[in-house]
């Protein structure tokens, strides 16, 4: 009988890293930066930060890092660490500025379908952003940014937002009924496809009551 192969270790979390990099180990805090430079860079310039985003991507690490003992392993680090990007973005842009937005090429890259599907289907994603950045506030887009395409759930956004978690239920309800109505039947259509906006059914979003 062939001797069983060895299990591979499970990666660490990325609360487990923040407690290793807390501690003084400077790899696990690189390894922390590998895996939330792309989504962080991508969210600041979301933002507005356009050309300075990769400055203020490095200024949320830096800001992080020197607070690392701050950091509360019970919560979870993404949301620490979006927090963070966000009042980066905030402090950095005090006047209003138009949203700039940036096709996602890593992802039409790496995905499966046809290359002029997959753009196709990423200048749709894009518009759909862009017209919600219009209509709706900082917070409300930040909420929706950060549900549908971070996947991060109420009460990690409401940390983020320093709302309560009943008012970003309600904030992502109201954003989403918006909307609605401004999207044709064809672009609602291909809209349940994409990250931007799914049925709230599926998602239960719905009013807190109480």
């Amino acid at each position: 009988m062939a001797p069983e192969m060895p299990r591979e270790a499970a990666p660490p979390t990325d609360e487990e890293l923040a407690r290793r990099a807390r501690d003084g180990c400077a790899a696990s805090f690189e390894q922390l930066v590998r895996r939330f430079q792309v989504p962080l860079l991508h969210f600041l310039r979301r933002q507005g930060a356009g050309g300075d985003a990769e400055d203020l991507l490095q200024e949320t690490f830096l800001r992080a890092y020197a607070n690392l003992h701050r950091y509360q392993p019970r919560r979870r680090l993404a949301a620490w660490l979006f927090t963070i990007a966000r009042r980066v973005a905030i402090n950095h842009y005090r006047r209003s500025r138009p949203v700039v937005v940036e096709a996602s090429w890593e992802a039409v890259a790496s995905g499966e379908k046809e290359p002029h599907q997959a753009l196709v289907e990423e200048e749709t994603r894009q518009r759909l952003w862009h017209l919600a950045a219009q209509v709706l506030s900082a917070d409300e887009w930040t909420a929706l940014w950060l549900f549908y395409v971070e996947e991060m759930p109420a009460r990690e956004i409401a940390a983020v937002l320093g709302r309560s978690w009943v008012g970003v239920k309600t904030m992502l309800f109201r954003s989403r009924k918006r909307l609605l109505p401004l999207f044709s039947e064809p672009q609602r259509e291909f809209s349940l496809s994409l990250p931007g906006l799914p049925p709230s059914e599926a998602l239960g979003i719905e009013v807190p009551h109480g």
